[in-house]
C-alpha cells in the first residue's frame, strides 16, 4: 500500500513539474547551437547537419552535452574536425572521463520491439519485444571508437521514442548486463514430486555487451567503462546505468552521483552464478538502491 501512495504521489509530482517547466528539448538544441558558435565555430555547421540527418542523435547530443554540465565541472568537445573522436571530455576535479553519445530512431525502435511511436487516446495494450540484441550490437559498433583514450569512457545510448522507457527499464538494463535470460525448471524425482519445484532464471551471455564465456569467463568492449540508457522525453530524461565489470579503466558511479547503475557483486562469478546488485552514489558514500529510473528535467529549477 505505501508503494502504491508513493508512486501515486510521485506521478502527480512529475505532473506538476511538467505543467510548470519553462525549458523543453528544443530550448537545450537552440542553446548548444549558440554555444558551438561561440566556442566551437568550426563543428556548428557539422553538427546541423548533423541534427537534419538524424534529429533523435542531434536532440540526443544537445540534452546529453546539458546533462553532463549539470553534473561535472566542466564539459569540452573532444571531437575534431578532421580527425572525429568523442563526443566529450568531462572533468571533475582531477578526475575525467570521456562520453560518446549514439542514439536508436524511432522508426528502428519500432520496428525492433513493435510497440508503436503514436499515442492513443484511452488505455491500449501493445505487445512488444525487448531491444537487447539492437543495444548490444550499438555497443559493440562503439568499441573501437572508444579505445584511444587514457580515462574512463561512458557510451550514452539515447532514444526519443514516447516509450523508451519500457525498453530502458531496469530489467532491460539487466538483460543487457547479463544477456537475455531464460526460466530454468529442476526436473523433479519421483521422490521430490510432493516437494515444491523451484526456477531460476539461466543465461547463456547472448547479447551481453560486456560478458562472454570462452574456456572461462571473459569481457569484451572493454574500452567502454559504462553504458547510459537515456530516454528522451519532452521535459526531462529518464536515466540507466551500466558498469562494465572489468574495464581498461574503471568508471566510479561518484562521477555522475544520483544515477542508478547496476553492475556484477563478483568478478568472475564463484559456481557459475552471475549477482546483480543497484548502486549510486549518495551523500559521499555508494549505497545500494532500488532499481528505478534517474529522472532529469531539463529545468534546473525543478529537480
Amino acid at each position: 500500500m505505501n508503494s502504491e501512495r508513493e508512486n501515486y504521489e510521485k506521478a502527480v509530482g512529475d505532473l506538476i513539474k511538467i505543467m510548470a517547466s519553462e525549458t523543453k528539448g528544443q530550448d537545450l538544441v537552440d542553446n548548444y547551437v549558440r554555444f558551438l558558435e561561440k566556442e566551437y565555430p568550426r563543428l556548428t555547421i557539422s553538427y546541423q547537419q548533423r541534427l537534419e540527418a538524424n534529429p533523435t542523435g542531434g536532440r540526443a547530443e544537445a540534452v546529453t552535452f546539458h546533462f553532463f554540465k549539470t553534473c561535472v565541472d566542466e564539459v569540452k568537445i573532444n571531437e575534431h574536425p578532421r580527425d572525429g573522436g568523442t563526443d566529450f571530455l568531462c572533468k571533475i576535479g582531477d578526475s575525467e572521463f570521456i562520453a560518446e553519445i549514439t542514439s536508436i530512431t524511432t522508426d528502428t525502435v519500432t520496428k525492433k520491439s513493435g510497440l508503436k511511436d503514436a499515442l492513443t487516446e484511452g488505455t491500449t495494450i501493445q505487445t512488444f519485444s525487448p531491444i537487447t540484441r539492437k543495444l548490444c550490437d550499438t555497443v559493440n559498433s562503439k568499441e573501437s571508437q572508444m579505445s584511444d583514450c587514457n580515462c574512463p569512457g561512458v557510451l550514452v545510448i539515447a532514444s526519443d521514442h514516447p516509450l523508451a522507457d519500457t525498453l530502458f527499464d531496469p530489467f532491460d538494463a539487466q538483460r543487457l548486463l547479463v544477456g537475455d535470460m531464460k526460466i530454468g525448471f529442476s526436473i523433479a524425482t519421483q521422490r521430490q514430486e510432493m516437494q515444491e519445484r523451484s526456477s531460476t532464471n539461466i543465461t547463456e551471455l547472448k547479447y551481453s555487451c560486456f560478458l562472454q564465456v570462452n574456456q572461462d569467463w571473459d569481457v569484451c568492449n572493454r574500452s567502454i567503462s559504462a553504458v547510459l540508457l537515456f530516454h528522451i522525453s519532452g521535459v526531462s530524461a529518464f536515466i540507466l546505468g551500466i558498469l562494465h565489470p572489468d574495464p581498461i579503466h574503471n568508471f566510479s558511479p561518484k562521477l555522475l552521483p544520483s544515477i542508478p547503475f547496476i553492475r556484477l557483486k563478483k568478478w568472475p562469478p564463484e559456481d557459475s552464478i552471475l549477482e546483480v546488485e543497484w548502486v549510486k552514489y549518495e551523500e559521499n558514500e555508494l549505497v545500494g538502491t532500488e532499481p528505478k529510473q534517474k529522472t532529469f528535467w531539463y529545468d534546473p529549477g525543478l529537480d
